[in-house]
């Protein structure tokens, strides 16, 4: 277990560094301009949300199972894989949207940049009880201000903006990065557990750098700030480790293990 847990905190602290990074850009680097740009920023972000997740965790899910033997066994693994990860990500990520964010509400940088440079009421848009009520107080002043949001002179892309327009909730921490890192922690924990040879160990550092585009796409767009995604990424990496040091995924793959 120590050879694996050294490995995972080499690489959590690479992809934390990288995520520093961030703060020595300006909001510049968070607006995009070009089509394909946004398309690719938008894809790797929706990969880390209430889409995308699950769709990954079904996949890993899968792909992990074809190490038991027999399609019964592969089929309780695949099961019991989804029910766990459901609870742990379904617990973090509304403790984190609905308690965390809404205590200490700290307004998103795209917010922030069009109260100061397009007059939007901030304050109003965050009198709003529902998200709902919120989404659509900005996207009538987004419609009503299209071709007029700019930086560096050039207008922001249309889909970055219908972006801005979902993203109605507080930002600190960012939801996407907690959830990316504690997926990826772990998931690179059972990927080292799992398998014995070189050849398919190395790719643990796959979902390490899924969640460091992930928590990026959300500084590029705008909608969280560099604090957001480097606390995001910290807090889910931590949950990880506690998660594999109270020995619940050693448990469960040692047992399946026994009963090949």
């Amino acid at each position: 277990m120590k050879a694996r847990v050294k490995q995972l905190l080499i690489m959590a602290l690479i992809c934390l560094l990288v995520l520093t990074s961030t703060f020595l850009l300006s909001f510049g680097f968070s607006a995009i301009h070009d089509g394909w740009a946004a398309s690719f920023w938008l894809f790797i972000s929706d990969s880390g949300g209430t889409l995308g997740v699950p769709l990954i965790t079904i996949v890993f899910c899968v792909l992990v199972s074809w190490h038991n033997k027999g399609w019964k066994r592969k089929m309780l693994s695949i099961i019991f894989s989804l029910i766990a990860f459901s609870i742990v990500l379904g617990v973090v990520a509304r403790l984190n949207e609905y308690f965390i964010k809404e205590q200490l509400k700290v307004q998103r940088p795209n917010i922030q940049f069009l109260s100061e440079e397009k007059g939007f009421d901030s304050h109003a848009f965050y009198a709003y009880e529902s998200k709902e009520e919120r989404q659509r107080y900005l996207m009538h002043f987004l419609r009503v201000e299209s071709g007029q949001i700019t930086f560096d002179g050039e207008a922001l892309h249309v889909k970055v903006l219908e972006h801005w327009g979902q993203e109605t909730g507080y930002s600190f921490p960012s939801g996407h990065s907690f959830n990316a890192f504690l997926m990826a922690t772990v998931m690179s924990y059972i990927i080292l557990f799992v398998y014995t040879d070189f050849r398919r160990r190395r790719f643990f550092i796959l979902p390490f750098i899924w969640a460091t585009l992930v928590a990026l796409s959300r500084v590029i767009l705008g909608v969280h700030s560099p604090l957001d995604i480097t606390c995001g990424a910290a807090m889910g990496i931590l949950i990880g480790y506690s998660v594999i040091y109270l020995r619940l995924i050693d448990r469960l793959l040692k047992q399946k293990t026994d009963e090949k």
